[in-house]
């Protein structure tokens, strides 16, 4: 009889033992067919960062998108629209120059570093390939990085000879009258030879010219 109560509860044993495996496999079966195990499989439920588990929403990540800053920046010389642009922080200054239509026939578009990224209250000559005709071909190569005559000259001051409306209204006290003045001026005398003759040009005494004196350049 005792034989007999021990084989029952052996065979019971076995049979519970086979069920629960059996069940606990089915179980595992029904999860991995699931879209949330699989989610949950592959690391990243839907719509959960990675590494912190912040929300993104519409495409919208807290944790890396900040309003853009903005920056003033005046490119003028020759480009197709010169003029005070407000462009992003990180802005190139060859996206620049697009935005400004592009440069002019006769810009010297490789002697500027178009790559360079543009700075908040910057101002940015282009000259033309006749301003740089003197160059050396070493100093053109340089461009306006090197230490020389393109720094101090193109990069900082407005050649009265050839700079546009827009150009000379960057000097102080030039506004859009006197800059078509001095433009009119010109057309009709030729080139200033002289800095001080851009006071023979009517509405620029030497109270302004003494303001700009150290702005403007005949060039070469």
């Amino acid at each position: 009889m005792v034989i007999l109560s021990c084989l029952f509860f052996a065979v019971a044993g076995l049979i519970y033992t086979c069920s629960f495996d059996k069940g606990k496999n089915d179980l595992i079966t029904s999860l991995e067919s699931s879209s949330d195990y699989t989610d949950l499989k592959d690391g990243i439920p839907d719509g959960t960062s990675e590494i912190t588990g912040d929300i993104i929403e519409n495409g919208f990540d807290a944790r890396t998108d900040e309003i853009p800053v903005l920056i003033y920046v005046h490119l003028c010389g020759a480009v197709e629209n010169p003029d005070v642009y407000k462009v992003e922080t990180g802005t190139r200054l060859a996206e620049l120059i697009k935005l400004a239509g592009g440069l002019k026939a006769d810009a010297a578009g490789d002697y500027v570093n178009q790559a360079m990224e543009v700075k908040d209250g910057q101002r940015i000559y282009i000259p033309t390939k006749d301003e740089l005709k003197d160059l050396t071909p070493a100093e053109y190569v340089q461009g306006n990085e090197s230490v020389s005559f393109k720094e101090d000259v193109l990069d900082s001051r407005v050649n009265i000879n050839t700079a546009d409306e827009s150009a000379l209204m960057s000097l102080p006290g030039i506004g859009q009258a006197r800059a078509k003045s001095i433009i009119e001026y010109r057309d009709k005398h030729g080139n200033f030879s002289d800095i001080k003759d851009l006071m023979k040009v009517p509405g620029i005494k030497e109270g302004l010219f003494s303001r700009i004196a150290d702005k403007i350049t005949v060039g070469n």
